[in-house]
């Protein structure tokens, strides 16, 4: 009697499946599909070299669209790729240069993970890299990148305005809240906000411009000196987020006026906010990331009216 291999079924469908390989689905036989992206990154096509040998391909496949008239369109976003532009935008917006050592602090990942990412992003048409590892957004990528930072802002301005929460607090709900926002939703919270001009850290929203003068880091004000507080620097929002909240705290909020203590410690910079007289200590560093409007007409001879005349 003869005997049907075991492997039949296997023969079938084409030789004997190896250890390893992936395998089909059992509703349709269709390849499994492959880990999106942006959630779990996979490894790259491995082509052949000359002599057999399996290479990686030196550029990650990146899923296209195609218009109806087959012109390759962008990839469709992540929430990863939005994470690297947001960031990219923002270490920008502070005058420094962009690098990937940079946004992995940022972003509280390490290199290797960094360089996959931008490995994406360069192949998605979203930025580009300079031979000194400097990373500039392409003119796509600036436009999604302000359109996400521009959520993120209104986002904050209702979580203050609208639910009273402290900027610190608005910061961390609107990382959460603002990727969830339909563009619908969104217009319809900007033109109930009165469509503001810049968020909660004094930042302008994408679009429009600040409502305020020339500004000055508040580390150069001269003891003695008042200002207004205008702009708090995204290095304090995402590298120093403890300052934020002890800023929070202490009554620092853009809009309001500080005065340098005159009998301050050396290497401290000591605040009076309002009419709470030494309300809060930074140092220089930080207080470098403050940024404040000195008044329209200063004293004549004062030690403020020529920190804004230099301005």
């Amino acid at each position: 009697m003869r005997r049907t291999p075991r492997n039949r079924c296997c023969r079938s469908a084409g030789r004997r499946r190896r250890p390893g390989e992936r395998g089909v689905t059992a509703a349709d036989g269709a390849p499994e599909p492959d880990t999106p992206v942006a959630d779990q990154p996979a490894p790259p096509a491995a082509e052949r070299a000359p002599g057999g040998r399996s290479r990686a391909a030196r550029t990650p496949r990146t899923s296209r669209r195609r218009h109806s008239d087959g012109v390759a369109a962008l990839p469709v976003r992540t929430v990863a790729i939005d994470r690297y532009l947001e960031t990219i935008f923002c270490i920008a917006a502070e005058d420094q240069p962009v690098r990937p050592t940079r946004i992995a602090h940022w972003l509280g990942v390490k290199a290797p993970t960094v360089s996959i990412g931008l490995r994406r992003l360069r192949a998605g048409g979203w930025i580009h890299t300079e031979i000194d590892r400097r990373v500039t957004l392409t003119p796509a990528g600036r436009a999604a990148a302000e359109a996400i930072v521009r959520r993120h802002r209104l986002a904050e301005c209702w979580l203050t305005d609208v639910l009273g929460l402290d900027w610190a607090s608005a910061h961390l709900e609107a990382n959460r809240l603002a990727a969830s926002f339909s563009d619908a939703v969104l217009a319809r919270l900007d033109r109930a906000l009165d469509r503001p001009a810049i968020c909660p850290h004094g930042h302008a929203i994408p679009g429009r411009s600040a409502p305020y003068g020339t500004v000055v880091a508040l580390a150069d004000l001269p003891p003695g000196a008042t200002a207004t507080v205008r702009r708090i620097s995204e290095i304090i929002e995402h590298e120093s987020f403890q300052l934020l909240r002890d800023l929070a705290a202490a009554g620092v909020r853009t809009g309001v006026e500080v005065t340098v203590d005159a009998d301050g410690r050396p290497g401290e910079v000591g605040l009076s906010v309002g009419d709470r007289r030494h309300a809060l200590t930074v140092d220089p560093a930080a207080a470098r990331l403050i940024w404040v409007e000195i008044a329209s007409h200063p004293p004549p001879g004062s030690a403020a009216g020529a920190v804004a005349a230099r301005a």
